[in-house]
C-alpha cells in the first residue's frame, strides 16, 4: 500500500521529535568541481569483476542539518560475501547543489567492511535545513548512480507544507513495484516505510507471479544471516525501489515479516535465533 500525503500547515511540528531513534546524515552542496578521492581507485579488484552498485544507492534519516547516505557494494547478489573480497576497501562519496555534481560540497572516503557485507552508511552533517542535495559513490573506477535527497526543516522553523508518501507490506513474488514507479514521478520530501520490507519465505523457482527465474539458494526462507542478506538483494534489486530510494530520503522502521509472521510476543529460542539474523 502506498498514498500519498500534503500536509499543508506543520509550522508547529518538531521535527527532531517526529524523527527521534532515527540515524541522520545527507547530501550537500559546493561552488567547484571536487574529483572523488583517488584512494578507492586503487582498491582490490572485485571477483567477478561486475558494476557493484547493483542494489542502487539511498538516503534517509534527514535531520534539518544532516542525512544518511546508504549503498552496498555487491557484484553477485546471491552469493554469500556478494562477490567482494574478504577485507575492507575503500568508498568514495561525495555530495553536491546540483544534479550534474559540479558544485560539490562535501565528500570523503569510508570504508566498507565484509562484517556488514560492504555495506557503506554516510552520516554527512553541516548541511543547510530544508535543502535539496545530490550525492554519489565510487569504487575503484565504478560509479553509482547520483541520487537526490533533502535534510529536513529547520527545527521550531515555518513550515508551509510537507508532501510525503508512506509504504509498507511489498511481498516481492506477489507482484511487481509500479506503485513505486508512480511514486519516484511525484515532487516528495520524504518517503515513510511502516514496515514488511520483506517477506521471510522462501523465493519460487519461477519468483512467484514475476515468474522470473530464480536461483535455488533462494528457495527455501532465510535462517541465517546471510540467506537473510540475499532475501534484501533480491528485493532492493527491484528497478522502481531503486528509482524511489534513489530519488528522496526515508524514513523506515519494521514490522513481523521482517523477521516471521506473527512474531510478537515469541521469545523461544528458535524465533530468537531467527530475529538475531534478520
Amino acid at each position: 500500500m502506498i498514498l500519498p500525503a500534503d500536509s499543508p500547515d506543520l509550522s508547529g511540528l518538531n521535527r527532531r521529535r517526529l524523527l527521534v531513534g532515527i540515524g541522520a546524515v545527507a547530501g550537500l552542496a559546493a561552488v567547484s568541481q571536487v574529483p572523488l578521492e583517488g584512494t578507492a581507485l586503487a582498491a582490490p579488484r572485485i571477483r567477478s569483476g561486475e558494476y557493484p552498485f547493483k542494489l542502487g544507492i539511498a538516503s534517509g534519516d534527514p535531520l534539518p542539518e544532516g542525512v544518511v547516505l546508504w549503498t552496498r557494494l555487491v557484484p553477485e547478489l546471491f552469493s554469500p560475501d556478494g562477490g567482494m573480497p574478504s577485507r575492507p576497501v575503500p568508498v568514495d562519496w561525495e555530495v553536491a547543489l546540483d544534479a550534474g555534481m559540479r558544485k560539490v560540497v562535501k565528500h570523503g572516503t569510508v570504508s566498507a567492511l565484509p562484517e556488514l557485507a560492504h555495506s557503506v552508511h554516510v552520516e554527512v552533517e553541516g548541511l543547510e535545513p530544508g535543502r535539496e542535495y545530490y550525492y554519489r559513490f565510487r569504487y575503484r573506477g565504478d560509479v553509482s548512480d547520483v541520487g537526490r535527497t533533502r535534510t529536513a526543516p529547520r527545527e521550531h522553523g515555518p513550515l508551509e507544507s510537507l508532501s510525503f508518501a508512506f509504504a509498507s507490506c511489498q511481498d516481492w513474488t506477489h507482484g511487481f513495484y509500479s506503485a513505486y514507479r508512480s511514486m519516484a514521478e511525484e515532487n516528495l520530501d520524504l518517503v515513510v516505510h511502516l514496515g514488511d520490507y520483506v517477506y521471510e519465505y522462501g523465493v519460487p523457482a519461477d519468483g512467484g507471479m514475476r515468474k522470473t527465474a530464480m536461483p535455488d539458494v533462494l528457495r527455501e526462507g532465510p535462517q541465517d544471516l546471510d540467506r537473510w542478506r540475499m532475501q534484501y538483494a533480491l528485493y532492493k534489486s527491484d528497478p522502481d525501489l531503486q528509482r524511489a530510494h534513489a530519488r528522496f530520503p526515508w524514513l523506515v522502521t519494521w514490522d513481523d515479516h521482517e523477521v516471521e509472521n506473527d512474531y510478537v510476543g515469541a521469545y523461544d529460542g528458535t524465533i530468537s535465533a531467527k530475529r538475531a539474523a534478520a
